[in-house]
């Protein structure tokens, strides 16, 4: 099986999200969820990709009952006007932005109000949640209630479950939406995950569908490496191929008539981080990182001069030592005007790539400290950034399958140039650098 396109996909309903081994877990605690929210128990599921891995384990958590409207994403935009239709920064949202909306602050009549909000990327669907003091779910949570038909917690082998899935699946989306509130429940209590649109999940970026074969040229040198550990476990299983085909052709910029989003909170929570920051370029991303040096810095420091940037993780064995040649390469290539560039690897691995194991990665790799800067950071900053460069990564078997990427920032960071092929001609890199720090 090939990737298939984006556009392809858009227009179809949800599919089949019921293919996967279940085991029910008590909810802990007795207290109610907020207003809107229901609580989900945990347990285990196995995902359709990742055909190597065991069972992955869902924490207990809380998920909106219904999907976000456009009655409820008003009010956000009228609280917070950065976040408005008219000045949206387009790094954080394409010109699809509430098009179906008449005005910055006139969604439509009631029954467009009451109808599940579409047109919103993933950054304006993080910064809604946030505000709320919510988070998007992430792809297992959003698998793992989506087991469910209306009675059972699990009818994921039932057939009659999947022909009406289907059955939607193979529908148009259409202009106009049915209210939120009266899509049909499952046994958790949660509306409108099948039938209505589909949903941004917090880690999209982690869906890497693939073909079969890993001596695929196209997945050897374009996609990513480690892909022979993503093969799907089921590939007659079509329907749910196509759901994961669908998020891994999304970028975070993405706003889709049919893609909409609902808020989650970890059980137990009580705090949630602040709404992200509009920014302009990827150096303007919140979060803190740390260096190889142990120095605490934010993306902002790194303004200043051209760079060339990766991200990935020390422990990689494929695909990273390649792509680090390749920058030495281009280092080299460009002799004593290296010294106006700065060389960044970004850690896909905050667990393992701490500031001593960064450094002697550097020090093997005889990289000058001057020249280069190894940066770790928490998972949330890391996906972030991931998802701003359009790079895609999953951890599988505590490691990493990962896109490949060597991008050139301008001093503002700016991407001016990218190449994701291992092992290309360095020389349109090279020209691009002595592009910007021509007199």
């Amino acid at each position: 099986m090939k990737p298939l396109s984006f556009r392809s996909i858009l227009s179809v309903r949800l599919p089949l999200a019921a293919f996967a081994a279940f085991a029910m877990a008590d909810v802990p605690g007795t207290e109610d969820p907020p207003p809107g929210m229901v609580r989900v128990a945990g347990g285990a599921y196995s995902p359709l990709y990742s055909k190597q891995a065991g069972p992955r384990q869902v924490a207990p958590f809380l998920l909106d009952e219904c999907q976000v409207t456009n009655r409820d994403f008003l009010a956000f935009v009228t609280e917070h006007p950065e976040w408005r239709r008219s000045r949206i920064e387009r790094s954080q949202a394409d010109a699809k932005y509430l098009s179906h909306w008449r005005d910055d602050l006139d969604p439509g009549d009631e029954s467009v109000l009451a109808a599940p909000v579409t047109n919103v990327s993933w950054f304006a669907a993080k910064a809604f949640c946030a505000a709320r003091g919510k988070r998007l779910p992430s792809q297992d949570e959003w698998e793992f209630v989506a087991l469910a038909d209306a009675t059972r917690a699990d009818a994921s082998k039932d057939p009659e479950l999947q022909k009406k899935l289907l059955e939607w699946y193979s529908k148009p989306s259409g202009d106009v939406l049915a209210p939120a509130a009266t899509a049909e429940p499952n046994a958790h209590g949660v509306r409108g995950l099948h039938g209505l649109v589909w949903e941004w999940v917090d880690d999209f970026n982690s869906t890497m569908v693939v073909g079969d074969s890993r001596g695929d040229n196209s997945l050897e040198r374009k996609l990513f490496c480690g892909g022979s550990s993503l093969l799907a476990s089921d590939t007659g299983n079509y329907p749910a191929f196509m759901r994961y085909a669908f998020r891994s052709s999304l970028e975070g910029t993405y706003c889709v008539s049919s893609l909409g989003f609902r808020g989650a909170k970890s059980a137990g929570s009580g705090e949630a981080d602040p709404p992200p920051a509009v920014f302009t370029t990827v150096y303007g991303l919140p979060g803190t990182w740390q260096t190889q040096n142990e120095e605490s810095v934010t993306l902002s420091r790194l303004r200043g001069k051209p760079r060339v940037i990766t991200m990935g993780f020390t422990r990689c064995e494929y695909a990273c030592p390649r792509i680090f040649a390749d920058m030495q390469r281009i280092e080299a290539a460009l002799g004593a005007d290296a010294a106006k560039i700065g060389f960044s690897f970004f850690s896909i691995d905050p667990e393992h790539d701490t500031p001593d194991s960064m450094a002697k990665k550097m020090a093997d790799l005889k990289m000058d400290p001057a020249i280069w800067t190894f940066l770790t950071a928490p998972d949330e900053t890391v996906r972030e950034l991931a998802v701003a460069l359009e790079f895609k990564f999953q951890a599988v078997q505590e490691f990493f399958a990962h896109s490949n990427l060597i991008a050139v920032l301008d001093a503002e960071g700016n991407v001016v140039h990218r190449e994701e092929s291992l092992g290309s001609d360095i020389a349109p890199t090279v020209e691009a650098l002595k592009k910007l720090i021509a007199p």
